[in-house]
């Protein structure tokens, strides 16, 4: 076993020697968590891959060494300190026992897959052939983001998206830990949001990307063509207090969501358009990302820029103090009260839009309106100039 720390983003390389059929073992059972193997990172299909994955079986049958698989692991901050006075046992005891939510694959998907399908197919047993596993061990997923996308830069199977699912797991950990006013329901949950804080796993992701990017429409779906946005959200996640950040601006998210679930209409025959009650505004996911593109934008500056980590600090702190005023003011009022404040009449008239690509009008739309609540630092009385920004 070999320890290297990353001073950069605080995390350490630990190569080590295992057996394929140790290996195996180990990520069958992130498998058997809820999202080890599949659902990471989309089997290649193309004929190129296919031809790739069958000659690294016929390699392996022939005893190649394959490249090493990097896992990703978080720990708790007490375990990281003490890792340099770690043996190899105590290391991998450790491992063993940790929630397989901690453990993710980050590099090596391709040849995970070939190995399961030696170790199936072969009529030899394959299982005691040596391999090596670099674990990057980091207290926070922030340090694991950043390696992975320095890491896959350039590497054309991989879109952003797929990459922060791969350690999505243990960033929904860390949010149910951190932010108590956020519930995520999480990617095998079928369950729909059912009350104010609740917010699909994918749809976390969506926001994540945003608050990185400080751009209201990326990519997500296809691979990313826009190699200054990923370069953008590689410099936004260098600073290890960037997911804490989103973490603040999910959790005022959430608060101003259940807040504005206070109005409950009860009429809603007498009011034309889509939000009818509070807790409508954000069920919207190009609400959320208007609200969560406005904070970053103000906090991390425009794409291209570069802020400082004090900057960005007294940014944010600004943005809460600002938040909090009117949050104790939304505090005190009633349904009534909260009904006037969103003045969802105008939403309603003025959001109507008949052309196509509705989703992308959408999120200009609220990223506008949430622009002027940011500038008025919060300091308003209604949403109808928000409304009435576009």
């Amino acid at each position: 076993m070999d320890k290297l720390k990353d001073e950069r983003v605080n995390c350490y390389s630990v190569m080590t020697q295992l057996t394929i059929g140790q290996y195996l073992r180990i990520i069958q059972s992130v498998y058997e968590s809820g999202g080890g193997i599949e659902g990471q990172r989309e089997s290649l299909k193309t004929s190129t891959a296919i031809r790739i994955r069958k000659r690294m079986i016929e390699d392996l049958r022939l005893g190649t060494v394959l490249p090493p698989i990097v896992l990703g692991v978080v720990v708790e901050e007490e375990v990281f300190n003490n890792l340099d006075n770690l043996d190899e046992k105590s290391f991998f005891e450790i491992i063993d026992n940790l929630p397989k939510e901690n453990i993710s694959i980050i590099d090596g998907m391709q040849r995970t897959t070939a190995m399961t399908e030696v170790i199936s197919n072969s009529k030899e047993d394959l299982s005691s052939r040596k391999m090596r596993v670099e674990y990057w061990v980091a207290p926070t997923t922030n340090s694991l983001i950043y390696r992975m996308l320095v890491l896959n830069t350039g590497q054309v199977p991989w879109n952003l998206r797929r990459q922060l699912e791969t350690v999505f797991r243990s960033m929904i950990k860390e949010i149910n830990k951190k932010v108590d006013s956020v519930e995520v329901l999480e990617v095998n949950d079928a369950k729909r949001r059912s009350r104010a804080g609740q917010f699909q796993a994918d749809q976390v992701i969506e926001l994540f990307l945003v608050f990185g990017a400080r751009k209201e429409k990326i990519d997500t779906k296809e691979r990313l063509a826009d190699e200054f946005t990923k370069q953008d959200f590689i410099e936004a996640t260098s600073d290890d207090q960037f997911t804490s950040m989103f973490y603040d601006v999910l959790g005022y998210l959430a608060k101003f969501d259940k807040l504005f679930d206070k109005y409950k209409n009860s009429n809603d025959d007498e009011q034309e358009g889509r939000f009818q009650s509070g807790k409508d505004l954000f069920s919207s996911q190009p609400a959320r990302v208007g609200f969560v593109t406005a904070i970053a934008l103000k906090v991390l500056g425009r794409p291209g820029t570069q802020y400082s980590e004090n900057k960005q600090k007294n940014n944010l702190d600004t943005v809460k103090n600002n938040a909090e005023i009117l949050i104790n003011k939304l505090d005190l009022m009633d349904s009534f009260d909260i009904e006037n404040f969103l003045d969802f009449n105008t939403l309603n008239e003025v959001i109507f839009h008949k052309s196509g690509r509705v989703g992308d009008f959408e999120r200009e739309f609220f990223l506008k309106a949430f622009n002027v609540l940011i500038e008025d630092n919060f300091n308003i009385t209604a949403m109808t100039p928000c409304w009435r920004a576009y």
